[in-house]
Order: C-alpha cells, then structure tokens, then sequence
C-alpha cells in the first residue's frame, strides 16, 4: 500500500491488478514480436552470409576453390607406390590469401588431413608434417614483363601471359636454418642464385587438420595488395637436391616408391601435382602443353598463369591498360563539320567533259547524244550549244567553199595545141 503526500492528510493508493496483468501481456507480445523478426528468411540469410572473423582479417586478397580429385598433374600422374601416401594427400581444396594487422596471412585447405607423421615409423619433421610442399608464387605489381617467369629449379614450368612472380613462399617440412642453407649452397644453377633473395621461406606454419597456415610479415612482401596475382603449386617432398630438383620428387614413366609415374624418362615434364587455376581454366590442359627431349635446349616447358582477384587470369593493371585506348577514343569523338544551308553555297557550273574528236570523219548535224561519264581525260572548253554551232558554221564554210572551187575551175587543155599553149581568139 501506497500513499499520496498531502498538506490535510495521507490518501492510501494502490496498484490495480488490472494493469500488472497489462503489463505482462504487453512483454510477451514484444517477445514474441523480437522472436518472429530474428526467424524470419531475410534477417537469417543476412546472418549466414556475414561471415564470422575468427583471425582478425583486415583485407582479403585472394579466396579460390580448387576441384577435388585433381591431383594428377596433366591428368596422367600417378601417385608413388608408397603406401603412406594415399590419394588426396596432395589435392589442393581452397587456397586463401588475407591480411591480419601487419602480416599476410597463407592458408592450403586440402582435401585429406596434412600428414603430420609417417604411419610405420612414427617419425615427424621440424615444421610438424612430413609429405607435402608447397610453392606460392606471387605477382606483386601486376605488370607484364615484369619479374621472374621460371619457375623454381626441379619445377619444369614457365609462367604465361608474359607474367612473372617478384616473390615466392616455400612450405617445406625443413626449418628456416636448413632450408636458408641449401639455398645457399644450390650454385649448379647461376639464374637461381639472382632469386635467392626473392626465395621467402616460410618460418611459421600452423596445421588446423587439414589445413596449413603459414603467416610472414609484410616487411618481407612489400607493396603487396588486393591486385597482387598468386600461384601455389602442390608437390611431394623429398630431402633431394640436384641439378633438376630442389626438394621434390620427380616424375618417371612408371611409379616407384619415391616418385610419381604416369610420365617419360626425359627432362621436361612438370613435377606440378596440383594448383589453382583462374576461372573457366583447366589445370590438365595447361599442364599437358610440354614437350620433352634428352637435351635442355630442345625442351618445350608448360606456362602456366597467375590467379588475380575474383579469380580473373588478367591481372588488374594489364586490363587498365588494355581500356585505356577505347576510353581515349570515347573521350575524343570525331568533330562533325556544321551544316551549312545550301541556299548559301553558290552553284559552280560544272564543266562537262567529252572524247577526242575523231579528226578523220566529219560532225553530223543530228549530234545530240549525250556525253558518257568516261572521257579519257578530255575537258569541253565549251557548252554543247556553241560547239554544235561551231560545227555547224565550219560545215557551211566547207559547202562554200567547195561550190567555188567547182564554178572556178580552169579551162581544160586542147590537146591539139603543142606545148600547152591555147590560140587566142582574134576580136
């Protein structure tokens, strides 16, 4: 019980029941209403699509899914006859690539779990896996003619559309220390040494089951951006280096415990097992474009291309360049000449044209014809009317003076007078 304060005397107040019973009623409805909007399709497909950042992703620069079952190089290849080493192991599944802060992030999603030790043996590596490596090729400006277009020694790949990578990222079982040192001492080849200090060898890597995480510092990746282009390579690791191979294995025409087969005994066939491709762009084809010889200088190698944002084989900067004359013809369209009115423009006589006249026949007086496009280059200095009366009086002067000439003649000769001499006639 309540009361109300008053200057005669208190009043004693009380809450109705009534409105305790409104009030609840008025909370579940707008509960319910709370309720109906959280369930309903919009609101729920809105949350699916918001995707939950785990990692503190900054930017994105690269997200692309690979097809399953792949992992046959340029669809021959088969896998090494080591049981350990079951199907899947090297099939690329997703390939990510974004910032976190001030590092760039590395994620290989792949179809199998990350083999992390050998079954018989028990054994692991230094970085924590035991079968996989892995190439990540990357376009930092996008510009043709631009970096490197070899891949790695032992690779046997060339990069297409006349790209080429500034920076590249090893995944290897082998810690950074051992892995820097056989950089290092690889000198069988003069243009590797030029790239050793573009080689980034990963020295952190996380496994998240069937995942690979390699983080580095974008000090070591400079200029790096949504418009940089990608490449990962997936291959089988093996601790062999020689002068066609730098920590893979090889390709031989029939499988062996170490090395694929499903391939020839010569030099030049992509040791590639899997990677990504751009859209609408098939990874046996690009792979299957090699030729292969005993001799290095007859060897056709396989070019392969970039991954760009969304997917896109052609680099950003490239098909800036490429719209840029049709913008500069938009921007410049051709001037029309103004339209003047015709009563303005004054009507040359055009000057009629017309063929020699033939100097051995005579002009007709019924020459009316008209004169044919063709003249041979001949110009009439005259119009049709006077040339025709000039014809005309040359006609009469010609009658005329042939009538004289027949009223003139001169007297035949007798033949009788000697010497041509004719008598005179006596008055």
């Amino acid at each position: 019980m309540y009361y109300k304060s008053s200057s005669l005397h208190p009043i004693p107040y009380t809450i109705h029941p009534k409105n305790n019973i409104l009030q609840q009623y008025f909370q579940i409805f707008a509960t319910l209403l709370v309720v109906i909007i959280l369930l309903s399709p919009d609101v729920c497909q809105a949350a699916k699509k918001q995707k939950q950042n785990f990692y503190y992703e900054t930017k994105n620069l690269l997200d692309i899914s690979d097809p399953i079952g792949d992992d046959k190089g340029n669809g021959y290849y088969q896998y090494p006859l080591d049981k350990r080493l079951k199907r899947g192991t090297f099939d690329i599944k997703n390939f990510r690539v974004y910032e976190e802060g001030e590092v760039i992030v590395f994620e290989i999603q792949m179809r199998n779990y990350i083999l992390r030790t050998w079954e018989d043996t028990g054994k692991s590596d230094d970085q924590g896996f035991v079968a996989n490596l892995w190439d990540i090729y990357i376009d930092i400006d996008g510009i043709e003619k631009s970096g490197y277009d070899e891949a790695l020694p032992g690779r046997s790949v060339l990069f297409a559309d006349k790209m080429g990578w500034e920076k590249v990222v090893l995944i290897s079982p082998m810690n950074y220390s051992a892995l820097e040192e056989i950089l290092r001492e690889k000198t069988d080849e003069l243009s590797f040494q030029d790239c050793i200090d573009d080689i980034v060898v990963a020295d952190y890597v996380e496994l998240q089951g069937d995942k690979v995480i390699s983080k580095i510092s974008k000090l070591k990746l400079p200029r790096i951006s949504e418009k940089s282009g990608f490449q990962c390579f997936s291959l089988g690791y093996k601790n062999i280096v020689s002068g066609n191979r730098l920590l893979n294995r090889d390709i031989k025409a029939f499988p062996t415990q170490d090395d694929f087969g499903g391939g020839s005994n010569n030099y030049g066939e992509p040791t590639v097992i899997d990677m990504i491709v751009p859209n609408d762009e098939n990874q046996y084809k690009l792979l299957n474009n090699f030729t292969t010889a005993s001799f290095e200088d007859n060897i056709r190698y396989a070019e392969v291309p970039f991954v760009y944002a969304n997917g896109n084989r052609v680099s950003p900067a490239v098909e800036v360049l490429r719209r840029a004359p049709m913008q500069t013809q938009t921007a410049n369209p051709p001037v029309q000449q103004p339209v003047v009115n015709n009563t303005q423009i004054q009507q040359q006589p055009t000057i009629p044209y017309m063929q020699p006249v033939n100097q051995n026949t005579a002009p007709t007086n019924n020459e009316n014809k008209a004169t044919p496009a063709n003249t041979n280059g001949f110009m009439r200095l005259q119009p049709n009317q006077q040339i025709q009366q000039n014809q005309q009086n040359r006609q009469n002067q010609q009658n005329l003076t042939n009538k004289v000439k027949q009223n003139n003649q001169p007297t035949q000769k007798n033949q009788n007078v000697p010497n041509g001499f004719m008598p005179v006639k006596k008055k």
